[in-house]
């Protein structure tokens, strides 16, 4: 009697393979989110400490200006990287390439110098610049069939995590009694990110069908009118968002507010836009209309402008929430750029032209409202440049909607 050989209880191959890319996929999701998280935590939290910064640091109006400016030339130029990064490395590892240098230039910022402020600002920043271009590439290609879901997910991800730095930086840097190990706090919630992308792999769509190997120039997408029109408001909506960002605890401040409190409206200001994103994007993929989604954000950035600029701490809270709700012009864009093209390539070209060339545009705003303020000595000036640029703003979106006649889930490069 011959005994009977073991039994092994194995997987089918396609049951094995669809557990494995669940599990991809969860990790690419939270992955993403924690990107996100980390994407305005060391923009925000510089904004609120500015004024303790200079009183600690002693740097002039040039160095106080030339601070919130230094974001939007990273986005501009180390932007340019991202593309190339990904085609030669894949865009999961250059994405943790960005988030490196992230972490480090945020944890720089730990020594009490302008020199190290600066410099670590420089090298963070540029880390963001490659994520900022680089997520909506990831997300085309990890998750193709929810991309406006997930843009609405991380970028009220983006806000929370610029609401928490806004509202917090002031008092966790008073705890520690220096506004730069306040500042370099921030660099805890880079390095997580870092080490949980570390465990996330591309998914077979990106070397089939649209990742690195198959290269889009952004200068292709230059020539098509969506790509133009797309540019021109991302690089309008970058510049109204970043001035303000930059500036608006210190005019409040100046205006008599205290430090924490215009922290405070600058949390506001952040966490307002939350709950309207996924409102606004809800209605764009229910309706497959972006043209009223537009002129409401548009119009709302418009009305906080006005406000500050006539009665800046007569109703801050509206005001900041007004302009809250208008940066939720970004996520809106980003849809667009999400849904566009063929794939992630395409997707990546759109990215890249559109976030570079408008945040070259973009870091004219912080830099021209301080050197303004500087030499006017108030805030008249300042702000109804804002204004108009918040007009030009709308006009764009308006073309851009009517152009744009379907929501981000049909996409379209022509």
């Amino acid at each position: 009697m011959t005994s009977a050989a073991p039994v092994t209880a194995t997987l089918p191959a396609s049951t094995s393979d669809a557990t494995g890319r669940a599990r991809a996929g969860w990790l690419a999701g939270v992955g993403i989110v924690l990107i996100a998280f980390n994407l305005r935590l060391g923009i925000s939290s510089a904004a609120a400490l500015l004024e303790a910064l200079r009183d600690a640091l002693g740097f002039g109006p040039v160095t106080a200006s030339l601070l919130p400016t230094l974001p939007t030339l990273c986005f501009a130029a180390a932007g340019l990287t991202a593309s190339p990064l990904a085609r030669r490395f894949g865009t999961e590892r250059a994405v943790l390439v960005a988030l490196f240098a992230l972490a480090a230039g945020l944890g720089i910022r730990v020594v009490p110098s302008t020199w190290a402020l600066l410099t670590g600002t420089v090298l963070g920043m540029s880390g963001l610049a490659v994520g900022n271009v680089l997520l909506p590439a990831l997300l085309r290609a990890h998750f193709p069939h929810r991309v406006s879901v997930l843009t609405g997910v991380y970028t009220t991800v983006m806000a929370l995590g610029a609401t928490l730095a806004a509202a917090v930086a002031v008092p966790v840097a008073n705890g520690l009694d220096s506004p730069s190990l306040g500042l370099a706090v921030w660099a805890l919630p880079a390095v997580i990110a870092l080490l949980v992308w570390s465990l996330v792999r591309a998914p077979h769509a990106l070397t089939a069908g649209g990742g690195p190997a198959a290269h889009v120039s952004p200068w292709t997408m230059a020539r098509t009118r969506l790509g133009r029109l797309v540019t021109a408001y991302f690089a309008l909506q970058a510049l109204n968002c970043y001035a303000l960002v930059g500036w608006l605890p210190t005019l409040l401040s100046d205006q008599g507010m205290s430090r924490g409190g215009a922290g405070a409206m600058l949390a506001v200001t952040q966490g307002a836009g939350i709950p309207a994103t996924f409102a606004l994007l809800a209605f764009v993929r229910a309706t497959g209309r972006l043209r009223p989604a537009f002129v409401v954000v548009s119009v709302s950035m418009l009305i906080g402008f006005v406000g500050l600029l006539v009665a800046p701490v007569a109703l801050p809270v509206l005001w900041a929430a007004a302009v809250g709700l208008g940066f939720c012009s970004f996520p809106l864009v980003l849809s667009v750029i999400g849904g566009s093209g063929s794939g992630a390539a395409e997707t990546t070209a759109l990215s890249t032209l559109a976030q570079s060339l408008g945040y070259a545009v973009a870091a004219i705003g912080p830099f021209a409202l301080g050197l303004m303020h500087g030499a006017t000595g108030g805030w008249t000036v300042p702000m109804a440049a804002l204004v108009v640029t918040a007009v030009g703003q709308l006009l764009v979106g308006l073309v851009l909607s009517g152009n744009r006649g379907t929501g981000p889930e049909q996409p379209s490069a022509k």
